[in-house]
């Protein structure tokens, strides 16, 4: 059988709108690749029928729509090609190797040999079954970084925008005492539980679909928010209702020439930035509420 692989080619700030628009029409996961500095590829995989030109054009359809919003996600280039299934088969998993993040963590799928990483206690099975999530991408290895450096055991925490669920799963392997996992996306709240309960965490967290804060009623320790600047910057003036005394807050999703805003933004809120950190073009930070030294004071 005859698969047809449709590819994606925009600027890397649009990894999630454009995977998400494929989750959309059926496909079960995407592969992304780096084309050049600030551009990538996203492909998923249909079968090969009549429905291929309906599924490209509403694909471009999706994405006028988003240039008609003011999304910067550039100029896309929309490509179809025809492979066999087994081809795709053999090549799909190949793309994926386990991934070492700071001391302890390391993300896997279940298919791959982590013999080698036995030093880290801290192990997060997340298979592709969704676009974003897997460990991969730049954003989540940020927020696992900063996550592994703030947890020092039995805080509650609340994650926005979850997605696949990895950063509340990791929050519990690290030792916290409880998760909120928050998504808008039903079929992420789907894919999070799942991969919550191959992980054996279940117990140790809530999974809730709802409009970010508007089910949450409570103050954490830790509050993780690993989405997109633009979700992030108005969120920043409610945080402060929800974050414990000396709690510590995670941001991530956020490109480089947006760092500024929300560096700004922080310090408006008067929140304290106490690490900042980067991969490839995306950054994340970290801060607090308490009344410690500024970053490059």
């Amino acid at each position: 059988m005859k698969l047809a692989r449709i590819d994606v080619e925009a600027l890397a700030q649009a990894e999630d709108i454009i995977s998400y628009l494929f989750l959309e029409m059926g496909s079960n996961g995407v592969q992304i690749e780096d084309i050049n500095s600030g551009m990538i590829r996203v492909s998923a995989y249909f079968p090969l029928d009549d429905n291929v030109g309906e599924r490209v054009f509403s694909l471009r359809r999706s994405i006028e729509k988003l240039q008609e919003e003011n999304i910067d996600i550039g100029s896309p280039k929309i490509s179809v090609k025809s492979i066999e299934n087994a081809d795709w088969a053999e090549n799909w998993k190949s793309f994926f190797k386990p991934i070492p993040v700071g001391k302890r963590t390391i993300v896997y799928q279940s298919w791959q040999n982590i013999d080698e990483f036995s030093s880290r206690d801290i192990r997060i099975q997340i298979d592709p079954g969704m676009a974003f999530g897997t460990g991969n991408h730049a954003t989540t290895i940020l927020s696992l970084e900063l996550l592994e450096k703030v947890i020092n055991g039995n805080e509650k925490v609340i994650d926005l925008g979850t997605g696949s669920g990895i950063l509340a799963i990791s929050a519990v392997k690290l030792g916290v005492k409880h998760v909120i996992a928050v998504d808008i996306d039903e079929k992420s709240v789907q894919v999070a539980k799942e991969n919550i309960k191959i992980n054996g965490v279940a117990d140790k967290i809530n999974i809730i679909c709802a409009d970010l804060f508007t089910a949450i009623r409570d103050k954490y320790d830790v509050i993780i928010c690993n989405i997109l600047t633009k979700i992030i910057l108005p969120l920043i003036p409610s945080i402060k209702d929800y974050l414990s005394p000396n709690g510590s807050l995670i941001l991530s999703g956020i490109m480089e020439n947006e760092s500024a805003q929300i560096k700004d933004k922080l310090y408006g809120e008067k929140f304290i930035v106490s690490e900042v950190i980067q991969k490839d073009e995306w950054v994340a930070f970290g801060a607090k509420m308490s009344s410690q030294k500024r970053i490059g004071e």
